[in-house]
């Protein structure tokens, strides 16, 4: 951890939760490549950064691993004898970041890349 609790910072960019809309999907929408015969991953983008207007400064609360993208993919159940084989679309993998929570005011907080923070003396 490069910067310390309580250390005061600034920055001009701020990562955000993107809302996810209740996107769903079935595995008709995901198309199988003929040369492979592997069904194609979909990609959802967790995580945006936003640039600031003016920069602002705070005080390093804490880090969090956070989830950046998540990659869907469909899942095929082969059955048995008493049920069909079945389909369903389900997390293959995701990726993580890490961030900084920084407060800039009472109770006001960002998460901050730490290559978007610059430390204050």
């Amino acid at each position: 951890m490069k910067y310390r609790l309580g250390q005061k910072v600034k920055y001009k960019r701020i990562s955000k939760k993107i809302e996810i809309d209740m996107q769903y999907w079935i595995p008709d929408d995901f198309e199988e490549n003929p040369k492979t015969n592997e069904i194609e991953e979909k990609e959802l983008m967790r995580r945006e950064l936003i640039g600031l207007e003016k920069e602002r400064t705070g005080y390093v609360m804490g880090r969090r691993r956070l989830t950046f993208r998540t990659y869907l993919g469909v899942e095929i159940d082969s059955g048995d004898n008493f049920e069909p084989p079945s389909e369903w679309v389900d997390i293959k993998r995701q990726e993580y970041g890490f961030a900084y929570l920084v407060a800039y005011g009472m109770g006001q907080t960002n998460y901050v890349l730490e290559e978007d923070l610059k430390e204050v003396n």
